[in-house]
């Protein structure tokens, strides 16, 4: 039934479904409109003997009062017969700020007292079951957690979370009062005890009924809470694997918790890595490891080690008698020089490079690509940024008269003044950094990325197509007499023929230096090209 009624017989209902306090702004927003536009929607009130409670239109009363001054002013109004906190409740959900508590606990006091159950409640506010037993795990939050709720400490998503731990487990956690809660963080400890059905390597459905599986309503997640039965068939399962894997190889070993190399078990055993050697699976060992923490199962191809050094001193024999060999055949030291000889080259031209702006965002790319690419194959990582500056030359295999790149040169200038500012007036690190201009931290931004850049990643597909490849650096290979003393006699004979065209029979020493001289003066040798190469005519 539809009155009007003075605004002082209007009193806020002690049964308010909304129990979270609305901001004066908004109060005083709300007012602003109803000064400009009226009232727009009636309240909803039932008699309370001296006068009325508004059981939905408590904001609005609040903002009416601030706009009449005159309390006698008549409200339209909507009376009911009686306080009927389901016409509250549907109300305030068709509107903001109303918190999820309120809800839940309307929702909860419908089905408490057996007269509703979840589908009936759930077809009267037009959702789903699921609906209903979301808000009813909410409204079953431990007395802290709501109150910590209620009070903004957290947001739904943490609240949600919450609801997978018992009373205790939520009033431990909130004890530790943090700054900010995350909710899977909280989701963490509150399933520490329980374990998701996606970590079973057997089909979970054969054994749903014997694993006292429990759902996460505010998720699609499932967990095991029967440790024991989930262990005693994943371990049964395993076993069924081991013996499967027995019928194709030499043995199994079954590792758990265990790395292979820390195993006394795999002592006499080597991986086998690319299988280069054409190892048959009747010859291998498969080492099986389960992470009880992770719940994963891993498989390593081993052999015995006098079994691996035979094949490979069978597979060395027949290498050096087939192959042909050039001066483009180097050795693995000779090979690692090389590399390190092209990515000083590149880097060094990077650094020197007049379009800083370009290498400086390549640079921020490096940092910045490693914590977006962990999901991809580590192939597409490069650069080691993050962490401890690469070396380019094996230990005491730095090039004869090597210089220092000018980009570390750069670095030591600032650490000097670094640690001069430091100890003049404790300026720390950071401070100083802070303290230069833009143009010199960007030339030390790079300086200090290009020193976490490897020769291997120099080498990669990834980053030369920002930075180029060996066909892009052309005559930028000057070997020197550390590299070419890696040469065996019949590729000094090959060189000579090439440069010279004739072999000389001086001492190795003086042949060595002749070549070095001549691929200084003219560097026609292209270390990544093809054999036979031809000087330009």
């Amino acid at each position: 039934m539809q009155r009007q009624i003075p605004l002082s017989d209007l009193k806020h209902s002690p049964d308010n479904v909304r129990k979270v306090k609305s901001s004066r702004d908004s109060i005083a927003q709300l007012a602003a409109s109803i000064q400009a536009k009226g009232l727009l929607h009636n309240l909803v009130v039932v008699e309370n003997g001296k006068g009325y409670n508004v059981i939905d239109g408590n904001r609005r009363l609040d903002a009416l009062n601030k706009v009449h001054k005159d309390k006698k002013t008549p409200i339209n109004c909507i009376v009911l017969e009686s306080n009927d906190n389901e016409v509250g409740l549907h109300a305030n959900m068709m509107r903001e700020d109303m918190h999820p508590l309120d809800e839940c606990d309307v929702i909860q006091a419908l089905v408490a007292d057996g007269s509703e159950d979840f589908d009936s409640v759930a077809k009267r506010f037009g959702q789903t079951k699921r609906w209903v037993e979301q808000r009813v795990s909410l409204s079953e939050l431990s007395d802290k957690a709501k109150e910590m709720f209620r009070a903004y400490r957290f947001n739904l998503a943490v609240a949600q979370a919450f609801t997978l731990g018992s009373h205790e487990k939520q009033d431990a956690y909130l004890e530790h009062d943090y700054e900010s809660y995350h909710a899977e963080s909280v989701k963490r400890d509150m399933v520490d005890r329980k374990i998701p059905t996606t970590a079973a390597l057997f089909d979970i459905e054969a054994y749903r009924d014997k694993l006292s599986i429990e759902s996460d309503l505010f998720g699609d997640e499932e967990f095991i809470t029967d440790k024991e039965e989930f262990a005693s068939i994943q371990a049964s399962h395993i076993l069924q694997v081991c013996q499967e894997y027995r019928k194709e190889y030499m043995d199994v070993i079954y590792l758990e918790d265990q790395y292979y190399w820390d195993s006394p078990e795999c002592r006499t055993l080597q991986p086998v890595i690319n299988d280069e050697h054409g190892f048959a699976k009747q010859d291998m060992i498969l080492v099986v490891t389960y992470n009880s923490y992770r719940y994963v199962l891993d498989t390593k191809e081993m052999v015995m080690k006098d079994i691996a050094e035979a094949q490979e001193a069978q597979d060395v024999a027949v290498e050096e008698e087939e192959e042909e060999v050039t001066p483009l055949t180097y050795s693995k030291p000779q090979e690692d020089l090389l590399k390190g000889y092209f990515a000083d080259h590149v880097i060094d031209k990077l650094f020197a490079a007049t379009d800083l702006k370009t290498t400086e965002k390549l640079m921020k790319s490096l940092l910045i690509h490693r914590k977006l690419g962990y999901t991809y194959s580590a192939i597409n990582r490069v650069g080691q940024i993050y962490a401890d500056p690469q070396n380019l030359f094996p230990k005491d295999e730095y090039p004869d008269d090597y210089t220092q790149p000018s980009y570390i040169d750069l670095i030591e200038k600032h650490q000097k003044f670094a640690i001069d500012a430091f100890e003049t007036d404790g300026t720390s690190p950071l401070a100083y950094c802070m303290s230069l201009s833009d143009e010199d931290l960007s030339i030390l931004f790079v300086a200090c990325c290009l020193t976490g850049i490897s020769k291997y990643d120099i080498q990669s597909e990834t980053l030369q197509e920002f930075v180029g490849s060996t066909e892009a650096y052309q005559g930028w290979f000057t070997p020197d007499e550390k590299w070419l003393n890696k040469y065996k006699a019949n590729q000094i004979s090959m060189m000579e023929d090439y440069l010279f065209g004739k072999i000389s029979t001086d001492s190795r020493a003086n042949r060595i230096k002749a070549i070095k001289d001549e691929l200084a003066k003219n560097p026609v040798f292209d270390p990544y090209g093809s054999w036979p190469q031809f000087k330009p005519q």
